[in-house]
């Protein structure tokens, strides 16, 4: 009985996102634009958190499409090195692309994406002076790459998403909420 409940209330809540076609004037005048906004998982070499920016449009003519652009970053990692230099790495990625609804709730997207790989490192180069600080160089190798995944939109507004990333030839996991 409350497997039956939970089924038909499951129902009952879907319906109205199934509705999401408009044809009066009316009712395009009454649609909003939708936001998602996401935390995003990339199990790279480090483990990158980050967050992704999907607006979708609600013009009646580009209705199934959107886009969205995305920010994930690592942790500094600090690296073993000869005394007295000190090293640390950080990995970046940016995302960005276009979004098409298939149906009601579930979307695909693809975009391009840019990778960076950052090594921070001193010259082992220690400064006489007492108030000295070490110069700090960069390195960093950036690699371009793309991505494809999908999205499925909850009726509460829940949003997950999961996709694969060329760049970091990883995953990306997502999960955010639709205003």
């Amino acid at each position: 009985m409350i497997r039956t409940l939970i089924g038909l209330s499951a129902i009952a809540c879907s319906l109205p996102a199934l509705a999401n076609t408009y044809t009066d004037d009316e009712d395009v005048l009454k649609r909003k634009p939708i936001m998602s906004v996401s935390v995003d998982y990339v199990p790279a070499a480090n483990n990158m958190y980050g967050v992704t920016f999907a607006p979708y449009h609600y013009d009646p003519d580009y209705s199934n499409w959107g886009y969205y652009i995305g920010y994930a970053r690592s942790k500094d990692e600090d690296l073993v090195v000869e005394e007295p230099g000190e090293a640390y790495s950080r990995e970046t990625l940016w995302r960005f692309g276009l979004s098409y609804t298939l149906v009601d709730n579930f979307s695909v997207y693809g975009g391009a994406t840019a990778y960076i790989y950052e090594l921070h490192s001193t010259n082992n180069i220690t400064p006489l002076c007492t108030d000295c600080k070490p110069v700090w160089e960069k390195e960093d190798d950036k690699t371009w790459g793309a991505e494809v995944g999908f999205r499925y939109m909850m009726d509460m507004g829940l949003m997950i998403g999961a996709g694969y990333n060329s760049a970091t030839e990883s995953a990306v996991i997502s999960v955010g909420f639709a205003m």
